[in-house]
C-alpha cells in the first residue's frame, strides 16, 4: 500500500484531466453536506473511469481514503453504513486488484453492517482477483464461524485459507478444530480475542471485547438449558424462570449478566440470554429496515404491513423475531420497525 502511494502521490499532485477536477469540484461543494447526500450524487466507475482517462487506480486510492473517512463517521454517528458496500464495490470495480479493500470491506460490511451476504460476495469477488491470497478465504470464513454456526461452510474457506501456505498459525489450528467438530465457543473466542488484540481498529476492539462476553453468555444458557431438561424430566414440566431452578437445587445462586441483561426459558426450557437476543434483534432490523426504505422508494408511501415488502423489495420474508413470542412493532405512518 506504501508503494502505491509513493507511485501515485506525484500523478495525483500533477493530473489536470478535467474528470479530477470536476470530482474535486463536487467534493469542495458537497463539503457541507453530509456523507448520505454527497454519495447519491457519485458518479459510478465508468464515469469516473472516463473523467481520468483510464487512471482507475488513482481514483480508487482517493475513495479508499473518502470510504474510511465515512466509516469513522458512521461509527460516530447513526451506525448505518449504508453507503459502505457500494463504496467498497466501486473501488473494487475501479480497481479490481485493490486487495485491502476486499479484505477490510468484507470485515466491516459483516462486523458494523452485519451484512453478512454482502460480506461474503465481496469476499468472493477479492478471491477471484487474488486467488493466493489466505486474508480473504479466512475473512469468509470468520464470518460463518461467528455469524451462521449453523452453516458448515466455514470449515471449508478456513481450509481454503490453510492451503495457499500463507496463513499464519493460529488459522491453521482454527481450522482443525472447526473441521474436527471441536469447541465452536473456543473457536468463536479465539478469533474475537485474536481481533481484541490485534485490532488497530477502535470500534472493532470494542466489538470483539462485546462479542467474547455474548459468547460467554450463550455457553452459560447452555448450561442452563441442560438444567432445565433434567429438571422437566423431574418435575414434568420445564421452569419459568431461574428461580425455579435454584428452589430445585439444580443452581446456587443465579448467573449475571455483565452486560446487563438476565436469563430467559421459552415454552420448552430453552434458556437466553437477553443481552444476546437484543444483539441479534439490532442485527436482524437492519435488513427490514432496509427494505422497508426501499419499498418506500419504489412506491411513494410506506408499506401497509412488514409482510408488504416481500416480493416488492430485495427482502424474501420476514425476518422471525429472535425473543421467543416476540413480534416487530411497525409503525406504517413512519415506516418505523421497532
Amino acid at each position: 500500500m506504501i508503494l502505491r502511494w509513493l507511485v501515485i502521490a506525484p500523478l495525483v499532485l500533477g493530473v489536470g484531466l478535467g474528470g479530477i477536477a470536476f470530482s474535486q469540484a463536487r467534493v469542495d461543494a458537497a463539503a457541507y453536506r453530509d456523507f448520505d447526500e454527497e454519495l447519491v450524487y457519485l458518479p459510478n466507475e465508468q464515469i469516473l473511469t472516463h473523467f481520468t482517462g483510464g487512471m482507475s487506480s488513482v481514483i480508487a486510492d482517493l475513495l479508499w481514503l473518502r470510504c474510511i473517512e465515512y466509516t469513522s463517521q458512521e461509527w460516530q454517528g447513526d451506525f448505518k453504513f449504508t453507503w459502505l458496500e457500494q463504496m467498497c464495490r466501486t473501488i473494487t470495480n475501479l480497481d479490481p486488484h485493490f486487495h485491502d479493500v476486499y479484505a477490510w470491506g468484507g470485515m466491516a460490511l459483516a462486523m458494523l453492517k452485519q451484512d453478512n451476504d454482502a460480506s461474503i460476495e465481496l469476499l468472493k469477488d477479492g478471491i477471484r482477483h487474488h486467488p493466493n491470497s489466505w486474508e480473504l478465504p479466512f475473512e469468509i470464513g470468520r464470518t460463518y464461524v461467528l455469524n451462521r454456526q449453523d452453516e458448515p461452510r466455514g470449515a471449508i474457506y478456513l481450509a481454503l485459507a490453510v492451503a495457499t501456505g500463507d496463513a499464519p498459525g493460529y488459522v491453521v489450528s482454527w481450522t482443525e478444530d472447526l473441521q474436527g467438530l471441536h469447541g465452536l465457543y473456543d473457536i468463536e473466542r479465539s478469533m474475537w480475542q485474536d481481533i481484541l488484540d490485534n485490532s488497530g481498529e477502535e470500534h472493532m476492539r470494542e466489538l470483539a471485547a462485546r462479542k467474547l462476553q455474548e459468547s460467554n453468555l450463550r455457553e452459560v444458557a447452555d448450561v442452563l438449558t441442560d438444567l432445565a431438561t433434567q429438571y422437566a424430566e423431574r418435575f414434568g414440566s420445564p421452569p419459568t424462570s431461574l428461580d425455579d431452578l435454584e428452589r430445585a437445587q439444580y443452581i446456587q445462586g443465579q448467573p449475571t449478566d455483565p452486560l446487563g441483561g438476565f436469563f430467559i426459558f421459552d415454552d420448552e426450557g430453552v434458556a437466553y440470554s437477553t443481552s444476546v437476543l437484543d444483539s441479534v434483534k439490532e442485527e436482524r432490523l437492519v435488513p427490514m429496515r432496509v427494505s422497508v426504505d426501499e419499498y418506500k422508494e419504489k412506491f411513494g408511501a410506506w408499506p401497509e404491513k412488514l409482510e408488504d415488502i416481500v416480493g416488492r423489495t430485495h427482502a424474501t420474508g420476514v425476518t422471525v423475531h429472535p425473543y421467543p413470542n416476540g413480534v416487530w412493532e411497525y409503525d406504517p405512518e413512519t415506516g418505523e420497525v421497532s
